[in-house]
């Protein structure tokens, strides 16, 4: 059989297994029948190079951007293979692992010192070049600057052996982003690992659709079916304008999301050193960055840590536009300078000596005592709560801007509750919380148990009557009911499908939540 046969056949194999996939959901057990097995087996769909060459071919044929990946957490990285795919403003290539990158080697060559840029949409490079990047900047400024200690004067761009590869897909959070990178780190085996946190790595990270568009649901909490977790969930759920609080780690759901990236990002931090190399974190939590430093660096050592100001992301000198603060050209830039002379002066890259890079040298004096000022002086939030309310009251039917804003996930409009869900109140010493709210005359969700906690506590259970509404009191341990504002939250056991396309997870509907005196 000639080149040419064999591709098309690889490519109707992937195309009957796809079929196949389908069938098994629809039509059961013919689908893995005796039959349906023979069709696979007998074609070329598992040599890996026509195998190869098949995806190829349905990659080009698409539109989309997004490919699933077998590991929940890490949700979704892009499909393999893309030429010039636009996208928004600007268009991407991707390799076959599917990052926007070059093709690089696996396990890592000896003799190559590799840096991973490790984030979300700041490191894939949104809205710019993949030459525009912040490591493309610092490779080449490494390659032109950086000297082997034991070898000749001059750079190493003859010989290419420092390279700068960029780990990140838009909408990561730092939980995703670890995760990548320590399953493989004995075949990435990076010298250095730079990890660019940024405002929006509390957010879940959703998966892909099967057309390979963005999904509204994360693979690692698939109970939740599509109550995600977004800043600006309540733009969706109630047609609000403000964003939740789930930056700020005012409640147990904030910050416990922060506690966690923190204990990811130290993990990821030793084993990284266990391997021999250098992590840095730059943390580009931008307006919030005491608390960012607070959590993500816990379990850092001072210079692995690299705070980096808030006024770079409200320069418009550095943002793509005043709606947009993904760092444009001039952004990748200014940070690829700052990483090269906190390398540089680190000694991250102990294999070689740096020159010193005056543009570096006054980007460093100029950044680094600003970065130091804002964590030693935080904020102060009195204005904020001066324009916006946090009530110890929430009730569903009549939710403004400010209220909408205390649900930070898994409630929408008609105050329908998802399997899991989250909402922040006032507290102050009220020592009773009421729950008010009825079922969704659906039977197979009659008598589900739904655990209600306060902050970290399991304060008691409601069970759903299919047809039933219910008002129940539950006492706040004292040591919660003194915190200012506190999470409630509701964990149910079991869920029914909500129309139009089955997609929703529902249990109940919330008629009143509210904190009181007792």
């Amino acid at each position: 059989m000639d080149p040419s046969q064999k591709l098309a056949r690889a490519y109707r194999a992937i195309l009957v297994l796809a079929l196949l996939t389908v069938g098994a959901a629809a039509f059961g057990a013919w689908a893995w029948s005796t039959r349906g097995r023979q069709i696979v087996e007998n074609t070329a769909l598992f040599d890996p190079e026509l195998r190869k060459q098949a995806f190829e071919e349905l990659v080009a044929r698409g539109t989309n951007l997004w490919d699933s990946f077998p590991d929940a957490t890490v949700a979704r990285v892009l499909q393999p293979g893309l030429k010039a795919r636009p996208f928004t403003n600007f268009t991407i290539d991707s390799n076959d692992v599917g990052l926007r990158e070059r093709p690089f080697a696996l396990p890592k060559p000896d003799g190559v010192t590799r840096i991973v840029l490790l984030g979300d949409s700041f490191v894939m490079g949104y809205g710019v070049g993949a030459d525009e990047r912040v490591g493309s900047f610092l490779e080449r400024m490494l390659q032109q600057h950086a000297h082997p200690v034991n070898g000749a004067p001059g750079g190493v761009a003859a010989t290419g052996l420092i390279e700068c590869l960029h780990f990140g897909v838009m909408t990561w959070n730092v939980i995703s982003e670890c995760a990548f990178l320590r399953r493989q780190l004995s075949l990435v085996r990076p010298d250095l690992v730079v990890q660019i946190a940024v405002r929006n790595d509390l957010e879940d990270n959703p998966g892909v659709r099967g057309t390979g568009a963005l999904a509204n649901f994360w693979p690692r909490a698939p109970e939740r079916g599509e109550g995600i977790f977004l800043v600006d969930s309540p733009r969706f759920a109630f047609g609000t304008r403000e964003n939740t609080w789930l930056l700020f780690g005012l409640d147990w759901e904030s910050r416990s999301r922060l506690e966690e990236s923190g204990r990811c990002i130290a993990e990821l931090a030793g084993q990284v050193a266990k391997a021999g190399g250098r992590y840095l974190l730059l943390d580009n939590y931008s307006g919030l960055l005491e608390v960012a430093q607070r959590h993500f660096a816990a379990g850092l050592a001072p210079q692995q840590s690299l705070p980096f100001p808030t006024s770079v992301s409200k320069d418009d000198r550095y943002r793509l536009s005043a709606a947009d603060t993904h760092w444009n050209r001039a952004g990748h830039e200014l940070a690829a300078l700052l990483l090269y002379e906190v390398i540089r002066t680190r000694g991250l890259l102990p294999r070689f000596t740096l020159d010193p890079v005056a543009e570096a040298t006054a980007v460093a004096q100029k950044l680094l005592p600003e970065a130091e000022a804002e964590v030693a002086k935080p904020p102060s939030l009195k204005k904020l709560f001066e324009r916006r309310v946090v009530a110890s009251e929430l009730a569903f039917d009549r939710l403004d801007d400010d209220a909408a804003a205390q649900v930070t996930g898994g409630v929408v409009r008609g105050g329908i509750v998802f399997p899991y869900a989250s909402l922040m109140l006032r507290c102050e010493g009220r020592t009773k919380l009421v729950v008010a709210g009825h079922g969704l005359k659906r039977s197979e969700i009659d008598g589900v148990h739904v655990a209600v906690h306060v902050e970290e506590a399991q304060v008691g259970t409601l069970t759903i009557a299919a047809d039933g509404s219910f008002e129940q009191t539950f006492d706040v341990p004292a040591g919660i009911a003194a915190r200012t504002f506190v999470s409630v939250r509701f964990q149910s056991d079991d869920f029914a499908y909500a129309l139009p396309d089955l997609r929703a997870d529902v249990v109940f509907t919330l008629d009143r939540v509210a904190l009181t005196q007792g």
